[in-house]
């Protein structure tokens, strides 16, 4: 039992141990003995606390190897029951990571399907106005043309009434020197 070190007692590590042994006790043996006042006179060590200490140095010298066993069975459980625990907390984190980014994804699809949606409507709706405007354009086109045909029928008709006036003008010119001449003719006999 005097083989065994302060530090296998909760609450004992290896600052404390150093501690302790400066004020003489060095072993289990000498802690279970030492007086609670030369024990709190340590730095952040209380009375309580001390006493504390003082019995599970005690309950160790007492207990033998099985307390020591049983205490070293108990913290393996407890550390154990702590890796599962934290195991479990992972797996759960995992899961709502994994959660999490399946929404985003879902969430990116919808927002993309949405943009190839709203694409597609500006799209068609500038191949309609296109069509639209083709087909004004058109419209344009066509009474432009039929008024350029009038037009030039008008223009047609004028130049023909002009020129039969033109003729009927030089026809009425010729007839009038012809009777011109005659006059002069009949004049001169």
């Amino acid at each position: 039992m005097a083989d065994q070190e302060l530090t296998e007692i909760k609450g004992i590590g290896p600052k404390t141990a150093d501690g302790l042994a400066t004020l003489g006790i060095d072993s289990i043996k000498a802690l279970a003995a030492a007086p609670v006042e030369l024990i709190s006179t340590l730095p952040g060590l209380f009375a309580s606390r001390a006493e504390k200490l003082k019995e599970a140095a005690s309950d160790l010298l007492g207990a033998g190897k099985a307390a020591s066993s049983t205490r070293k069975a108990a913290a393996k459980k407890t550390t154990t029951a702590r890796a599962r625990a934290t195991a479990a907390a992972r797996k759960k984190a995992d899961a709502k990571k994994k959660a999490a980014a399946k929404k985003r994804a879902a969430d990116e699809k919808k927002a993309a399907e949405n943009a190839a949606t709203k694409a597609k409507r500006k799209k068609d709706k500038a191949k309609r106005r296109a069509a639209e405007k083709k087909a004004a354009d058109r419209k344009k086109a066509k009474k432009a043309a039929a008024a350029k045909k009038k037009t030039a029928e008008k223009e047609k008709l004028r130049k023909a009434k002009a020129k039969k006036k033109a003729a009927e003008k030089k026809s009425a010119a010729k007839k009038k020197a012809k009777a011109k001449k005659k006059a002069t003719k009949k004049k001169k006999k």
